[in-house]
């Protein structure tokens, strides 16, 4: 590929390319002028003489007028003997010489001719081709003709013979190009190597733009997706040595729910979807701003600082909102979409770029626990979170037995009791703080130390409720259903104890990514047999797929929190919630409200016949399972 010496090459040799030529031009004017030089100095002195030829002929003969003239020279001694005087001006460069008269009838004759071959005889006609003869009697002044078609004849001086301030003859002399000959020879080696020089540095310049030109379209290939035709993470690569980051804010996007679209609509369908909205994102963002496909349905955004008050937040706002917006149709199917963005201000506070990256991904993660079709930007209170702890530090926390269960309480509101508890996962840090599970759950997807984590927590809770009558929910992943470690470990405990089987619900999350329908629904069917129940966690954060949740024939539907959150003041979630009650009814599913924050949201709540109630403003997670009497106690 084109390096930056081969780039410096091509500039020098344009340079130098252009130099010459100019060399040349100056080489050219150089032979004009000189060709201008010696014409003038020639006819300086061909003038002179002419001057005293006029003076030879008229004053010492005593001429007149034209008449007496061609009396003189039809003497044929006299005329000889002129002829023979003029001849000796002839030299390599003068070829001709000779005297002409007009006659009445304006016709021009020979009066002298000094060749020495081909001779004109005296007062032979002379054919006029050009009318500067015939301008010469009427303006008295000398006139030059410059041959062109005349073979090794450089040009025709015409001077004038005056008596008594009358033109009465011409004395013409031709010059021939000998001294141009002479001149051109010296020269044309020079001409001829410059010339070569010239070609056979644009014929390599050529080369040159070649070779950049295919550089730039391998680059191209190099660095742009083919199926969006957005930049490629080589490009990142590319750029992260030169991008000035403080110039930048850096966000992470990733389209909600893409897995569905695949294995609902195919992947064509899904192509066709990151394609187009790859178009909606350039057409969201600046010019200067730097937008890569980052994977699979993952999009990395350098948002360009510039003096415009459009903040990165404001761009990302319109990219949720164009994209949100558009009616995707493909193979005669209408498909929403939306879009969960994080965004990191100042990448540039970051040790290095993985860093930054890390943060927005973080950032992305929230925005997307927190219900999608978002944007989360990166703050200071954020910054436990975005500083997770790693796969080692959860490793450890296992190994020391500093993995625990909160539990927080679902209210059945209609009987005043507590209907059953969530077990949600902490970590006892080092120093006795508690640890939330957004500190470390994000790192350990699909790894080891997740399934070993959840291994723990199934440990944890059914051995707690084993001998109690309390019912307990338990969160699982479809990853961890269809871990066989996790499954024997669930069948074992619930078929050795079937009460607590039945006091049992899993959690499943509709936001999940399920890669096999038919295994999911198998593993379900494996839970109800077991005398357990099913739940679907954060419920109305996207679209669903009713078809599954119907066909899994799920025992509860927990409603997202954030459609909870503003329900006391929000119109459109309030008819939203209400909607997704209705075909929970419709479908035998219980109904429950997470994020009951507040008293407002508790009564707004009390108005739609929602089964269930959960959040913090009826009771927060504790270590200990809590009692009716202490709820309510904010």
């Amino acid at each position: 590929m084109v390096k930056k010496k081969e780039i410096f090459l091509l500039l020098f040799l344009l340079s130098l390319g252009i130099f010459f030529i100019y060399i040349y031009n100056y080489i050219q004017q150089s032979q004009e002028e000189i060709f201008s030089k010696i014409e003038r100095n020639k006819l300086k002195n061909i003038e002179y003489i002419f001057k005293n030829i006029e003076n030879n002929i008229v004053r010492d003969n005593n001429i007149t007028d034209s008449k007496e003239l061609v009396k003189l020279f039809s003497d044929n001694e006299i005329r000889q003997e002129y002829e023979k005087h003029l001849s000796l001006l002839l030299t390599p460069t003068i070829k001709y010489l000779y005297l002409l008269y007009k006659d009445d009838k304006d016709r021009f004759r020979f009066l002298l001719d000094a060749s020495k071959i081909d001779k004109a005889n005296f007062y032979q006609k002379f054919d006029v081709t050009d009318e500067k003869y015939k301008k010469l009697y009427e303006t008295s002044s000398v006139q030059i003709i410059k041959q062109k078609n005349m073979e090794n004849l450089f040009l025709t001086y015409l001077y004038p013979i005056k008596s008594n301030g009358n033109v009465i003859a011409i004395l013409s002399v031709d010059l021939t190009t000998k001294i141009q000959h002479i001149i051109l020879e010296l020269i044309s080696p020079l001409e001829t190597f410059f010339i070569m020089l010239i070609i056979f540095i644009f014929l390599f310049i050529i080369l040159l733009v070649v070779q950049v030109f295919y550089y730039f379209m391998t680059r191209k290939r190099i660095f742009t997706d083919p199926l969006t035709q957005l930049y490629n993470r080589n490009y990142l690569q590319e750029i992260i040595p030169s991008l000035q980051l403080e110039n930048y804010s850096l966000a992470m996007l990733d389209l909600d729910r893409f897995k569905n679209i695949n294995d609902t609509y195919g992947h064509k369908t899904g192509d066709f979807i990151l394609a187009q909205s790859s178009k909606i994102f350039k057409k969201s963002i600046g010019n200067n701003d730097i937008l890569i496909r980052y994977g699979g349905e993952e999009f990395l955004l350098f948002i360009y600082k510039d003096e415009t008050n459009i903040s990165s937040l404001q761009v990302c706002e319109s990219i949720i909102e164009n994209i949100s917006s558009h009616l995707f149709q493909f193979d005669n199917n209408d498909i929403k979409m939306q879009v969960s963005i994080g965004i990191h201000e100042n990448p540039v506070l970051e040790k290095n770029m993985n860093e930054a990256i890390k943060v927005a991904d973080k950032m992305l993660y929230i925005a997307k626990s927190e219900g999608r079709n978002r944007v989360v930007s990166f703050d200071e209170k954020l910054r436990t979170i975005v500083h997770s702890k790693d796969i080692n530090y959860v490793k450890q926390a296992l190994a020391e037995n500093r993995v625990v269960c909160y539990y927080q309480p679902i209210f059945d509101y209609k009987t005043n009791k507590i209907y059953k508890y969530e077990a949600l996962v902490r970590i006892i840090d080092s120093d006795g703080s508690i640890i939330s599970p957004f500190e470390f759950l994000p790192g350990l997807k699909h790894t080891n130390i997740h399934y070993k984590l959840t291994q723990r927590i199934l440990s944890l809770v059914l051995d707690k409720f084993k001998n109690s009558t309390k019912s307990v929910s338990i969160n699982l992943n479809f990853s961890d259903l269809i871990n066989n470690d996790i499954e024997n470990s669930i069948v074992t405990a619930l078929k050795e104890n079937r009460d607590l089987a039945s006091r049992v619900s899993f959690e499943i999350l509709e936001s999940d990514e399920i890669t096999d329908i038919k295994l999911f629904k198998k593993k379900i069917n494996l839970i109800h047999s077991l005398g357990s129940k099913i739940s679907i966690d954060d419920f109305g954060s996207g679209y669903a797929n009713f078809r599954t949740i119907l066909d899994i024939e799920a025992n509860y539907l927990k409603i997202d929190g954030s459609l909870i959150k503003n329900i006391d003041t929000n119109e459109k979630d309030f008819k939203v919630v209400k909607s997704i009650i209705n075909f929970a009814n419709e479908a035998n599913m219980k109904t429950i409200a997470e994020f009951v924050h507040s008293k407002e949201v508790y009564n707004k709540l009390l108005t739609v016949d929602v089964d269930f109630l959960q959040g913090y403003y009826i009771s927060e997670p504790r270590s200990e399972v809590v009692e009716e009497e202490k709820l309510f106690k904010i």
